[in-house]
């Protein structure tokens, strides 16, 4: 296993290695339609593969411990038949001394290759996604090499001997797949160019609706006498006869399958999509086999993309389209450093932070992001993901996922700005919870855009004016005018921007499951990173906007009188959320913006606000959450933190410290910058709904009888008691009602709430570890019933006294810990507490997840039933790992995150002990605490972590520090403060080719001792420091002078930071190469 000089990541006789699995990008270009395909280390590779979801498969999606079995024969077959002997040969069935294989993992594809010097041939087979256009389709490419002294006249038969036909569904597949078969039809096999669809949709219900849509597949073999479109074989016992395993192709050993004459049965059965093709080769000749697997909705649709993709030279320019198309992404992160392996890495862990939180793309004045999906693959077959088969493809995922993966965008493309602050600030609820799935953005035009638009359409007007009377997305619009054959006098990617500039967006959500409480944490990080840009708007930012909303729930917080329950296992909290069909009827009855809050208690106008009021609404349902014994927030809504794996710690009253630890964050930053505004002289108070502005002054006149009795079962009692009160006025909606609240009396208010806080998480520090604890759960000693029963039977009852138990130690709670010490001296101290603790993995040099769970109840979750080391269990969980190592260079342990860097970080990991790629993230590693010692240091899980988010944030303080961008006395400053250290610098020159655009490619030398980097997606900086001295700690070295090329003309500036008008174009992204010298 090695990194290549391109790269690319190649395994040897990949077969014999450990078994793991990943996938292709699945990003087809703003103007195509991906496809998912998943890949493992056995067989021919692709596992799985198809459009949109599981449910439509082209082949079927198995999770990864059946994919390794399976994939090496319902997977990509290749036979390969010796005219003269008659004897067969298939590649890619193992190896020996004189047959050798190799994996190579590409970001934008996966080739593997066979050298079979006993037989005299080569055999190497490329698959990528098709991009850019109006299908979508995975390509597979199968070239076939005389490597050998004697010319070869050979039969190939190639392709899937089995491929599922569009309209059967995932669980039909794994429920009922032999009955689905009565359905399966094939059509158009005469033109050679087969549509499997079903024959009707196999629903049992009494509306049966004709399949329109269907899978496709085409196959063409091209030499040196052009193309020779081959006749597809789609009965596989015409091939394998009535072996229906598939591990032999018995028709083939004694008939040729050479443009087959006889019959095929086209129904009844899962079809194949194999064709056979003859390859005369003398010694050293090449030729190549084509072949498209793809999804169009339509049968009429065939002949057109046909023509297309037999056109001379097609698939060698969707080949480098596809090459170009990615690097033009990855190369927004472009690294130039001493460790190839580091700059790999930084390439493709840019990638799949997008492929999990999309990548903003402006469309029409609207930031849009392209190509995310929900984390869902062959290891995490729990998922169900979805890529929108559509232009501008979007997909569905988690809040607290998009929010952190997206949590640098800026620093990508600052035409963001607040965007995402905004979009996640407005799904924050008047109760401070969130919807769990975020879906992504649609657009509606009123009555008089879509008049001025109608008029760049050509035909079918009132077709599109009835589509643009609903809500649309980008792609499903643009696929619309495709498959409508609506003419436009603009292309579709002008119509749709100047559509867009019209459009009013809304994010569309769901509720999905219970309430976690960790989701608003991320916010502030969201803030500060767009702070660290446009530092200027630090004033503004909480004021100044006042069309924030609050997102309408139809799921309710149950109070504790009615979640609150005596079951057969004792005092539980079940129940904790329910919905509320009345209000689910009220929302959908709304004609417009269904899923914001109202005025009039939901019957009134949406209520509007600014960010300040979003987060003291955060605030004041938080600090009303504290735990009986003050120290950390309850889980009180059915659901955990970000440690999802203490799924049963909400049912026995838990709570978290780590949100504590935030709220105290929050409080802090509130406090900052309303104190700002107040020393600059202004006069500021905040207009609040009446229900917040009683709910805080409630608050205060608790937090002051704390601050005289110390009483904190007294706190908790009173707290929740009014939140419960305040939680039920608003549920329907606000009044509508605001007062004005003094910016004096918000301060009194913070400054109560900072001290509770502070005072939780000094409970929280236990001195015997010199760690934090992390989470607790409390178990009822007295309490009454209430003489109520809750829907599942139980008493209900009112709880008078707790007893706390700890958790072992998180390393979560010192990761949250850190972020708000503030002191290098106690950071350090945490640390290495933290590595003398079982939080630190010895063997490995790595972080635990966790301590020691075997004392613990099975009822705190399914952490306690993993064994040690494995899933969420003590593991190393990359994404945990990552956030400790973010938080030692925020915290200015430089040397302590140097060489837990070199320990820990993917890249330097040993491949072998990995098992996989080490340009490519796993969600966990095997600690040594597992008993399968042969895997410790084993990656899992491929890929789509939330480490991604960690590290890019991690990339962005090495490249050019925590403030980027200063604001001082009315001038803004671009000032970096880069953390790299000596080893970081080039040691000779590297001459690199980077995507400048997706048509433009650029080739330059860094020169030696440097580092180079884009910096704001779209500027080549790069520090030069001949010294090689870091740029850390004492004798460090320091931005002398830059030298800007803006235009072709190179401008000199003198000193450490660049002031007003260059800071403006660095940041408008309008230098083209910006050097920094160092001394």
């Amino acid at each position: 296993m090695k990194i290549s000089n391109n790269g690319s990541f190649v395994i040897s006789n990949y077969q014999q290695q450990k078994t793991f699995a990943s996938f292709l990008p699945g990003i087809a270009g703003e103007m195509g339609v991906p496809v998912w395909a998943f890949y493992v280390n056995r067989g021919q590779g692709i596992a799985g593969f198809g459009i949109k979801d599981k449910d439509h498969a082209i082949m079927e999606f198995n999770p990864s411990n059946k994919a390794y079995q399976v994939t090496p024969l319902k997977g990509f077959r290749t036979f390969i038949k010796f005219i003269n002997s008659n004897n067969i040969y298939e590649p890619f069935t193992g190896s020996s001394e004189k047959v050798k294989t190799k994996m190579i993992i590409e970001p934008h594809a996966l080739v593997i290759k066979e050298v079979n010097k006993e037989l005299g041939l080569e055999v190497k087979v490329k698959y990528f996604i098709l991009p850019g256009e109006t299908f979508g389709a995975l390509v597979r490419r199968v070239y076939i090499k005389n490597i050998s002294e004697n010319p070869f006249e050979l039969e190939v038969l190639d392709g899937l001997p089995e491929i599922i036909p569009e309209g059967i569904s995932h669980l039909a597949l794994k429920e009922v797949s032999q009955t689905m078969s009565a359905w399966c039809r094939v059509y158009n096999l005469e033109h050679k160019m087969p549509f499997f669809r079903l024959r009707a949709t196999a629903d049992d219900t009494p509306e049966v609706r004709k399949m329109e849509s269907g899978h496709f597949y085409l196959s063409y073999h091209s030499n040196e006498n052009g193309i020779n479109l081959l006749k597809p074989l789609v009965d596989p016992e015409v091939i394998f006869d009535q072996d229906k395993s598939f591990i032999k192709p018995v028709n083939f050993y004694h008939s040729s399958l050479l443009n087959y004459q006889g019959r095929q049965l086209l129904e009844n059965r899962y079809p194949s999509a194999m064709a056979a093709a003859v390859c005369v080769l003398k010694p050293g000749e090449e030729e190549v086999i084509n072949s498209f697997y793809g999804h169009t909705g339509n049968q009429n649709n065939l002949n057109s993309i046909k023509e297309r993709v037999l056109k001379p030279g097609y698939i060698d320019s969707k080949e480098r389209e596809n090459i170009a198309l990615h690097n033009y992404y990855l190369d927004k992160i472009l690294t130039v450093s001493n460790y190839s392996e580091f700059d790999q890495y930084c390439r493709q862990t840019f990638l799949d932070n997008i492929l999990r939180g999309g990548f903003p793309h402006q469309i029409g004045g609207h930031v849009y992001h392209l190509f995310s999906r929900k984390h869902g693959d062959l290891e995490r077959d729990y998922n169900f993901f979805q890529l929108e088969p559509n232009y501008y493809s979007q997909g569905n995922g988690n809040y607290r996922d998009v929010n952190q993966n997206r949590r640098c965008d800026n620093f990508f493309n600052p035409e963001v700005q607040e965007t995402n602050i905004k979009l996640f600030a407005n799904l924050i609820q008047p109760d401070g919870y969130n919807p769990l799935v975020i879906k992504g953005l649609v657009f509606k035009l009123n009555k008089e855009d879509r008049a001025d638009i109608l008029k760049l359409v050509s035909n079918k007007k009132n077709i599109l004016e009835k589509k643009l009377n609903e809500e649309f997305t980008p792609g499903n619009l643009a696929n619309f005018i495709i498959n409508h054959h609506i003419e436009l006098s603009v292309p579709v990617d002008e119509f749709i921007n100047r559509l867009m500039e019209k459009a009013e967006s809304r994010i569309s959500a769901e509720h999905g499951e219970g309430f976690w409480v960790d989701h608003w944490t991320y916010l502030l990080d969201l803030i500060e990173n767009y702070l660290a840009v446009y530092p200027e708007k630090s004033g503004e930012l909480l004021v100044n906007d006042n069309t924030y909303t609050y997102y309408d729930n139809f799921v309710r917080v149950q109070p504790r009188d009615k979640k609150y329950v005596l079951s057969d296992l004792g005092p539980r909290q079940f129940g904790a959320v329910v919905a509320d069909e009345e209000k689910q009827k009220e929302i959908k009855e709304r004609e417009f913006n269904q899923d914001q809050v109202r005025t009039g208690y939901g019957r009134g106008d949406i209520l509007y606000t600014n960010l300040l009021v979003k987060l003291l609404t955060i605030v004041t349902n938080k600090i009303s959450s504290l735990d009986p014994e003050g120290t950390g927030v309850e889980m009180e809504a059915n659901k955990p933190g970000w440690y999802d794996a203490l799924n049963g710690l909400p049912g026995i009253f838990g709570s978290s410290t780590p949100e504590t630890m935030e709220l105290y964050r929050l409080v802090n930053y509130l406090l900052d910058k309303i104190k700002d505004v107040q020393s600059s002289g202004k006069h500021l108070s905040i207009e609040l709904p009446e229900e917040i502005y009683e709910f805080i002054n409630g608050l205060k006149q608790e937090l002051e009888t704390w601050q005289r009795e110390k009483d904190d079962f007294l706190y908790w009692d009173k707290t929740a008691e009014l939140k419960e009160k305040y939680r039920d006025k608003v549920f329907k909606g606000f009044s509508g009602k605001l007062i004005n609240m003094q910016i004096e009396e918000i301060i009194n208010f913070l400054e109560m709430s900072q001290e509770k806080l502070l005072t939780a998480i000094e409970k929280a520090y236990n001195p015997d570890t010199g760690l934090y604890n992390t989470y607790y759960y409390y178990l009822p000693e007295e309490y009454d019933r209430t003489g109520e029963y809750s829907p599942e039977g139980y008493p209900c009852i009112r709880v008078k006294s707790f007893k706390q138990h700890v958790l072992p130690p998180f390393l979560e709670g010192q990761v949250r810990a850190m972020k708000i010490m503030g002191d290098k001296e106690k950071a350090l101290q945490l640390h290495r507490s933290v590595c003398q603790s079982e939080l630190y993995d010895k063997k490995l040099k790595m972080f635990r997840l966790n301590g020691d769970l075997s004392e613990m109840p099975d009822d705190i979750g399914r952490a306690r039933a993993f064994s040690p080391g494995w899933l969420e269990n003590g593991s190393i969980w990359l994404h945990m790992e990552y956030k400790y190592l973010l938080e030692l260079i925020k915290g200015g342990l430089y040397d302590e995150f140097y060489q837990a860097m070199k320990d820990a970080l993917i890249p330097f990991l040993d491949p072998v002990m990995y098992g996989r790629s080490i340009l490519e993230n796993s969600s966990f590693i095997m600690s040594s605490l597992n008993p399968d010692t042969e895997n410790h240091g084993r990656g899992y899980i491929a890929r789509l972590s939330g480490s991604t988010a960690e590290f890019i944030h991690i990339w962005s303080l090495l490249a050019f520090g925590p403030q980027p961008f200063v604001y001082r006395n009315g001038i803004l400053s671009f000032n970096p403060e880069p953390i790299l250290d000596s080893d970081m610098f080039t040691r000779e020159e590297k001459e690199i080719s980077f995507q400048l655009t997706k048509s433009r490619k650029m080739t330059i030398t860094i020169p030696e001792n440097s580092f180079a980097f884009r910096l704001m997606g779209h500027t080549l900086a790069i520090y030069h420091n001949p010294g090689r001295k870091r740029t850390f700690g004492d004798n460090r070295a320091r931005v002398k002078k830059f030298v800007l090329s803006i235009n072709g003309e190179e401008v000199l500036v003198q000193g450490n930071e660049l002031k007003e008008e260059y800071a403006e174009k660095l940041r408008n992204n309008e230098v083209d190469r910006l050097d920094m010298y160092l001394e």
